[in-house]
C-alpha cells in the first residue's frame, strides 16, 4: 500500500493536481461559475476505467451508415484503473426525441484518494447539452458521517435543480437503470425535486 504522502503524486500528474484542487474548492463554495472544463477534467479522472459502461450516442452519416459518437479518452497514470472504483449509482432517460431516440444520463460517484472526496459525476451519449459527455458535478468528503448512497443523492438533486433553473427542464421521464439508487429512491429524489420547483 501507499503511504499517505505518496498517494497523490502516484495517481495524479501535476496538471491532474491543480484541476482537482481548484474544482474542490469550487464544488466545495458552491459557487455558480465552475468550469465546466475543470469538471469535465475530474469526470474523466473518476471515469477511466468505467468507459465502456457509459451512455453511447449515435449519429447517421450522409451515407446513412450509423457512428458513435462518445469520445473516449486514454487514461495517463494507467494505475488509476486499478485504484478508482467508480460506483454506479442510476441511469435515466431526461426524454425521447424522437421514437428510439432517447436522452440517456449515467451517475457515478467516485473516492479520489488522498483527497479523501468523492466526487459524483453525470455522463451524457453526447455533447450537444454542456458541450462535454461527462461533468463533475458536486463532491462531498469521504469521512462525513452517513452513507454514501443519501449524500451524493443531494448532490444529484441539486444537479436536476439547476438543470430545470437554467434550461427549464421537465422532470426526467424514466429510469433506465438503477444501482446503488433504487428505482423507489430514484423516483422519490425526482418528485421532491420537481414539486419544489414547480410549487416555486
Amino acid at each position: 500500500m501507499f503511504q499517505e504522502s505518496m498517494i497523490i503524486p502516484s495517481l495524479y500528474t501535476e496538471d491532474d493536481q491543480q484541476v482537482i484542487e481548484r474544482w474542490i474548492k469550487h464544488s466545495e463554495m458552491g459557487t455558480e461559475d465552475n468550469d465546466l472544463n475543470d469538471a469535465n477534467r475530474v469526470a474523466e479522472i473518476a471515469l477511466c476505467s468505467v468507459q465502456g459502461r457509459l451512455p453511447q450516442g449515435i449519429a447517421i452519416r450522409e451515407d446513412g451508415s450509423p457512428v458513435i459518437c462518445r469520445k473516449t479518452w486514454h487514461c495517463q497514470v494507467p494505475m488509476r484503473n486499478d485504484l478508482l472504483f467508480p460506483t454506479h449509482l442510476l441511469d435515466i432517460n431526461w426524454d425521447d426525441s424522437q421514437p428510439g431516440f432517447s436522452w440517456p444520463e449515467s451517475y457515478y460517484a467516485t473516492v479520489f484518494p488522498g483527497y479523501n472526496v468523492y466526487a459524483v459525476t453525470i455522463s451524457q451519449g453526447s455533447g450537444d447539452s454542456h458541450g462535454y459527455y461527462d461533468l463533475a458535478i458536486g463532491c462531498f468528503m469521504a469521512d462525513e458521517p452517513g452513507e454514501i448512497t443519501a449524500k451524493a443523492s443531494l448532490v444529484i438533486q441539486a444537479w436536476w435543480e439547476s438543470c430545470h433553473q437554467t434550461v427549464k427542464k421537465f422532470a426526467w421521464k424514466e429510469l433506465l437503470k438503477s444501482g446503488q439508487i433504487d428505482a423507489v429512491t430514484a423516483l422519490r429524489l425526482r418528485d421532491e425535486v420537481w414539486n419544489k420547483v414547480v410549487n416555486h
